[in-house]
């Protein structure tokens, strides 16, 4: 059997809360996101008009210039969770949303999407409904992967759901951000029947979003110190989802610290710049660690 391959792992730095946190200058910015190490950036179409002041040849000039890659967002429905934004829309409005977005997204070369799909308040027979013309939207695009994010508001917000869709359609990828699933279970999931849940999950992840959350709050401040345990079982599950995708032989594993502002962040005194920057750290030590220690997964 030939050795399997160790994905390169690239970490990405979300623009939500960026520019306030320490520059609007897209110049100064990407320059510094690129001097801390990122890989790249994840960012929605409204993130990059508003960054580049709606310049695009601009935006992709800086980031090439500064060796970042993209993460783009699609959002079928209440864009970057602006308050007040959600409307309780049809199946084929969010479909044609989601059409319009991709081809928007598109000529900004991004190397994956994470997509924002669906609502909570849906039947099963919409939510089926929905992923079933959203994967024949996604295949118009086969050089580019994508994935739908497990979150609040959306189809994907609590693990029971996910795991009858991911059953129903083979190629449905995920997002993995399971900070949002401590909230909405109000509980930590770590019940023997919960992992066996979380197993058939974690084996259709393509992207992290490495957040450590409570059964209260979707953030922490302080993951070592305010949530060890939470902290001990979330990177138990992005150690699995690198399990994995080494088995899969994916050559790159994606991963985007996502720290915001507030609301997200419990108080005003947390430093989320900072926060972000060191998770970054963590998790590319973490990467490193556990390959170390897991050799015997190449083999």
């Amino acid at each position: 059997m030939p050795a399997l391959c160790v994905p390169q792992i690239k970490v990405f730095r979300t623009i939500w809360g960026a520019e306030t946190q320490f520059s609007s200058d897209i110049n100064i910015l990407f320059n510094e996101l690129h001097r801390l190490g990122f890989n790249g950036i994840e960012a929605s179409l409204n993130d990059i008009h508003r960054i580049s002041k709606n310049n695009d040849e601009l935006f992709m000039e800086i980031l090439t210039k500064n060796k970042l890659e993209l993460i783009a967002i699609c959002y079928t429905n209440w864009a970057d969770f602006e308050p007040g934004s959600w409307e309780d829309i049809s199946v084929d409005e969010h479909i044609n949303n989601l059409d319009k977005q991709l081809e928007q997204v598109m000529k900004y070369n991004p190397i994956h999407i994470n997509i924002h799909g669906g609502q909570d308040n849906w039947t099963i027979e919409q939510h089926e409904k929905f992923f079933q013309e959203a994967l024949v939207l996604q295949a118009k695009y086969p050089n580019v992967s994508s994935s739908h994010e497990t979150h609040r508001g959306r189809s994907l917000f609590n693990p029971s759901i996910t795991l009858h869709l991911i059953s129903r359609f083979p190629n449905l990828r995920l997002t993995a951000d399971f900070s949002h699933w401590l909230v909405v279970c109000e509980r930590l999931l770590d019940h023997p029947s919960d992992l066996e849940r979380m197993r058939k999950i974690i084996s259709r992840v393509d992207h992290i979003h490495a957040r450590v959350g409570t059964v209260q709050h979707a953030q922490v401040t302080d993951s070592l110190i305010d949530a060890p345990k939470e902290t001990q079982l979330m990177q138990n599950w992005w150690q699995m989802i690198w399990t994995e995708q080494i088995k899969q032989g994916k050559t790159i594993t994606t991963l985007t610290p996502e720290y915001g502002p507030i609301p997200y962040a419990i108080s005003n005194d947390v430093d989320v710049w900072k926060l972000t920057n060191r998770e970054m750290e963590r998790q590319r030590k973490n990467y490193q660690e556990w390959i170390y220690q897991n050799q015997d997964l190449k083999n």
